[in-house]
C-alpha cells in the first residue's frame, strides 16, 4: 500500500487578519533567555532583534502587545504536575515569583509603564487567564505567536489560540527551543526539534511564516 503524506493546508486558505492581530511574546524572560539560565535556550537570544522589530511595528498599527511569564508560588502550591514533570520549577530554583528570573529579559523591547504581561502558571498563555476575554474585548480574532520555547509554550499557546478559533500566524524565525534528550525513541537537536515543530503547527494549527512575511502583512494592511 502507497505511503499516504497529509499537506499542510495553503497559507491562501487561512484567515489572518494584521488589522485585529494581537502580537504575543511568550516568555522571553531571564529563566529562559540569560546566559546561564535555569532553562537556558540559547537560541532565544538570538531572536530579540526580530521580535523587538515585530512589537515595534504592532505598537505603531495600536495593535496589543502581550507578553508572558510563567510563574509559580514559591510554595510550590499552585505546581500541580508540574513538580513531577519540571524538577528545576519544583526544586525552586526557575520560575519563582517575585524573583529576577521570572522579570522579561532586559534586551526585549518591554516597556513595564505601558505594556502587558500576563502571568501564566502552565504551558498555555490561555490555560487559567483572562487572555481570551482581553483580546475579545480589544476585537481581536488573530495571535502572531513569537518566543520560546517553539514546542511547548508556543505551541501550547497557538493550540489553545486555535481551539477558540483565533487565527494563529506563528513566526518561525522569532520562535526558538531547545534539543531533547533521548527518553526511548533517540536524542533530538534544538535544529531538528524546530523543524518538526513548524511542520507540525503549518499542518494542524496555522500559518507559519517569517519575520519579513509577517512584517509586509503588517505594514501593508492585507
Amino acid at each position: 500500500m502507497a505511503e499516504r503524506h497529509m499537506m499542510a493546508v495553503s497559507d491562501r486558505e487561512l484567515p489572518f487578519h494584521p488589522d485585529r492581530a494581537a502580537l504575543l511574546v511568550i516568555d522571553m524572560t531571564n529563566d529562559f533567555v540569560a546566559g546561564g539560565a535555569p532553562y537556558e535556550c540559547a537560541a532565544a537570544r538570538a531572536l530579540i532583534p526580530r521580535i523587538n522589530r515585530l512589537i515595534g511595528l504592532a505598537r505603531d498599527r495600536g495593535l496589543p502587545v502581550v507578553y508572558t511569564t510563567q510563574v509559580h508560588r514559591a510554595d510550590g502550591a499552585d505546581l500541580g504536575m508540574v513538580r513531577y514533570l519540571h524538577p528545576i520549577t519544583a526544586s525552586g530554583a526557575a520560575l519563582v515569583e517575585g524573583t529576577e528570573g521570572v522579570r522579561v529579559h532586559p534586551d526585549v523591547d518591554f516597556r513595564e509603564d505601558r505594556d502587558e504581561l500576563l502571568v501564566k502558571r502552565r504551558y498555555s498563555a490561555f490555560h487559567g487567564t483572562d487572555l481570551e476575554e482581553s483580546l475579545r474585548a480589544r476585537g481581536v480574532d488573530s495571535v502572531i505567536v513569537t518566543g520560546v520555547a517553539t514546542h511547548s509554550c508556543c505551541e501550547a499557546t497557538a493550540r489553545d489560540a486555535l481551539f477558540r478559533d483565533f487565527a494563529v500566524f506563528f513566526v518561525a524565525d522569532a520562535t526558538a527551543t531547545v534539543g531533547l534528550a533521548d527518553a526511548g525513541w533517540g536524542e533530538f537537536t534544538p535544529e531538528q526539534v524546530q523543524r518538526f515543530a513548524l511542520t507540525d503547527i503549518a499542518h494542524f494549527i496555522g500559518r507559519v511564516g517569517d519575520t519579513d512575511e509577517l512584517a509586509a502583512l503588517l505594514e501593508s494592511g492585507r
